[in-house]
């Protein structure tokens, strides 16, 4: 593989490259290859924002799956071409098919519209977890979130005591918001995801958006979620899930300590379905799961799972469940009843 030309690659170059969208995807087997790109930033500074910018489009796009309205999903894709068009950045001129589609997922699922901003001005920080990965950010104000695999969050890389200190998030991730003593209201902490926003003054909460719904769960601490319809105040131990423009549920954790779990155990789970461990193998792990009959997705493993790796999650899996898992190639796995 020619190195050195990568050196010199803009956006378009990056997003036409098959070896760089095969690494982001989670196909890259060749371990010198994914070594390559995961300390490509470090060897190529200069051409470090391009290829940060590429990733977090790739990963945005393969995380939006479904279009619920066409009419919205061609609204978006004429506001995306008129922003993009009426800049004066020659090297943003990715409008073929896949690209079009991959803006209007930036626009949906983490707003485009401020990863575009960043693009240009370069006032935003975007960090992004790959298959299998997690990270731990500080964030300006020393509040500290941890990011799950296959997430990604979009910030103000200056924070000031004028403005509300803001985060974009796509995929799941925990946050240790640091308290103000003496907090304005333009010091209010927010995060945005999914049609969603989560007022904080000092807590330590778990958010996770994927496949069109959003999970909120409160550890310690008081927030606001705001949503299209109205608002709900959370105190410690509620968790709610947000779906088609509404609230779909709301209740009591009796342990709320459990929905971070996950920060500290490589996979948890707790009375999960075999649809919602499939989610995760899928989300988190780069998997393309295929189930040979839909009714099994609704078997129910109770109690908690706490493995360190796939292979035992999927050992899990066969021993309690009356299923077989065979495993074509190294990211596939079909998943049948026991005949």
């Amino acid at each position: 593989m020619n190195n050195d030309k990568y050196s010199q690659y803009t956006l378009q170059d990056f997003l036409d490259d098959d070896a760089f969208i095969k690494w982001v995807s989670g196909k890259e087997q060749d371990a010198a290859a994914a070594q390559f790109w995961s300390n490509f930033s470090l060897l190529y500074p200069s051409a470090a924002k391009n290829f940060d910018f590429a990733v977090n489009v790739i990963r945005t796009y393969r995380s939006q799956e479904i279009w619920e309205n066409k009419n919205n999903k061609a609204h978006l894709l004429e506001r995306i071409t008129a922003t993009i068009e009426a800049q004066p950045v020659a090297r943003v001129r990715w409008l073929s098919p896949w690209m079009k589609a991959a803006a209007i997922a930036l626009l949906i699922s983490v707003g485009g519209y401020y990863l575009i901003n960043q693009y240009r001005k370069s006032s935003q920080e975007i960090v992004a977890t790959g298959f299998g990965e997690k990270r731990t950010i500080t964030l300006p104000d020393h509040s500290v979130v941890t990011l799950n695999a296959s997430s990604s969050i979009t910030y103000n890389k200056v924070w000031n005591e004028k403005q509300p200190r803001e985060i974009w998030v796509e995929g799941e991730a925990l946050f240790d918001v640091k308290h103000l003593n003496r907090i304005s209201a333009e010091q209010r902490f927010i995060v945005h995801t999914n049609g969603i926003t989560v007022e904080v003054l000092g807590t330590t909460f778990n958010i996770k958006s994927r496949h069109g719904k959003t999970n909120v769960g409160l550890i310690t601490g008081k927030i606001k979620v705001g949503y299209q319809k109205g608002a709900v105040v959370m105190l410690p131990g509620d968790y709610i899930e947000y779906a088609d423009n509404q609230l779909v549920l709301a209740k009591k954790l009796d342990k709320p300590e459990k929905i971070k779990r996950w920060t500290q155990t490589q996979l948890t789970f707790t009375d999960a379905t075999l649809g919602e461990i499939i989610e995760t193998l899928q989300d988190n792990y780069g998997y393309v799961v295929k189930v040979k009959e839909e009714s099994l997705k609704k078997l129910k493993i109770e109690g908690d799972i706490n493995v360190t790796n796939v292979e035992e999650l999927l050992t899990v899996i066969t021993t309690t469940l009356n299923v077989t898992i065979n495993q074509p190639s190294d990211k596939e796995l079909v998943i049948s009843s026991v005949k």
